[in-house]
């Protein structure tokens, strides 16, 4: 149950003889690494498509169009991991 709660046994043990209420992560932590490692490459393409409209160079709008589906399907599988 502690490395369930992402915690260490005694500290597990202190919070529930304190009556604190635990509830395990929704997300495992794989997984979130995963999508923080994913949203991070977003992020990176957003910072770089900025860096060229700020320059004055265009920006191609398949570029805009497959940047929002990737952040949408990471939306889809965030919600799923949480509602699970």
């Amino acid at each position: 149950m502690a490395q369930a709660a992402g915690m260490s046994v005694p500290t597990f043990c202190k919070k529930q003889a304190q009556g604190a209420r635990m509830t395990p992560p929704k997300i495992d932590r794989e997984g979130a690494f995963e999508m923080a490692r994913q949203l991070r490459a977003i992020g990176n393409n957003v910072n770089q498509l900025s860096k060229r409209a700020n320059e004055g160079a265009a920006v191609p709008k398949e570029e805009v169009q497959r940047l929002e589906k990737e952040l949408h399907a990471l939306w889809q599988q965030f919600n799923s991991a949480i509602q699970k």
